[in-house]
């Protein structure tokens, strides 16, 4: 008995003078085996996205039943995301507020009210998302032949600039002030959009010259990117799976930028044309 005990005990020395020892080794290597496990988490959203795509697809039956097949060929891809297009743009003439359209394959951004386009500017560069541009016909019909709606909008712009001056003392002065730049608009302007099915649009000004800008910037992009690495540690922990969210960004004019994010209201809807 007493023999067995001793062995026991010594076993257990033995164990944990291993462990001591090598202890540094033995948590670096936990470590780097958390760390690729996180890598390939975050690797396969993607795929978890794709196959979210498909269900939304297979879960309505009768868009499944009215879909023609023939559609699916690959040479028809460009004149059905066109199609789609057209749809889209019809549905959204019903809306009674101002609107807003982003057309990639022409690179303009439109707000448009009951269908009357009420001002257009030029995407002067874009970066398109890996999953979005390889979507089939039929997924891609499903999505965008209908208006998405802005779940969340967040931008460094004010939304309702105020101005206040001093009442003029006469009629000379009140035209003087009148011509008076608003200063507010002179912020550098940059807006993010999340869509429905997870969808999000990142407008950005296409210059940046000063140092103010180039670190507005920085934030703006540092606080998106916190922001995702926080999700995806939270589903990390709760063995969730992690959660895609295909991304376009938008660089174009920063005057045009911010009277677009003035002028489309909270609950607005997009329509989007990818077909790139």
């Amino acid at each position: 008995m007493k023999l067995n005990l001793f062995r026991s005990l010594h076993e257990w020395q033995l164990i944990s003078s291993f462990f001591v020892i090598n202890k540094f080794k033995i948590l670096k290597s936990a470590g780097l085996i958390i760390l690729l496990t996180f890598v390939i988490h975050v690797g396969v959203s993607p795929l978890h996205k794709i196959n979210e795509f498909k269900r939304l697809v297979r879960a309505d039956s009768l868009f499944v039943e009215q879909y023609d097949s023939v559609y699916n060929h690959p040479d028809l891809e460009s004149l059905v995301k066109e199609s789609s297009y057209k749809q889209a743009l019809l549905k959204l003439s019903e809306q009674d507020s101002i609107q807003l359209i982003i057309n990639l394959h022409d690179s303009i951004v439109c707000l448009s009210i009951k269908g009357v386009i009420i001002h257009e500017t030029h995407i002067n560069n874009f970066k398109d998302d890996k999953v979005l541009k390889k979507l089939p016909n039929m997924e891609y019909v499903k999505l965008f032949s209908q208006a998405l709606k802005i779940q969340s909008q967040w931008a460094t712009i004010v939304k309702e600039p105020i101005v206040v001056r001093n009442a003029p003392k006469d009629t000379a002065e009140a035209a003087l002030n009148a011509y008076q730049p608003d200063t507010l608009i002179q912020k550098p302007a940059f807006m993010k959009l999340e869509l429905d099915h997870g969808i999000h649009i990142i407008f950005e000004q296409d210059l940046n010259p000063t140092f103010k800008h180039k670190f507005v910037r920085f934030i703006f992009k540092a606080k998106i990117n916190v922001k995702n690495i926080y999700k995806e540690i939270f589903h990390f922990i709760r063995f969730q799976k992690s959660e895609y969210n295909p991304t376009i960004v938008i660089k174009m004019p920063a005057d045009d930028l911010r009277a677009i994010y003035r002028a489309f209201p909270t609950n607005a809807y997009v329509v989007l044309n990818i077909n790139t």
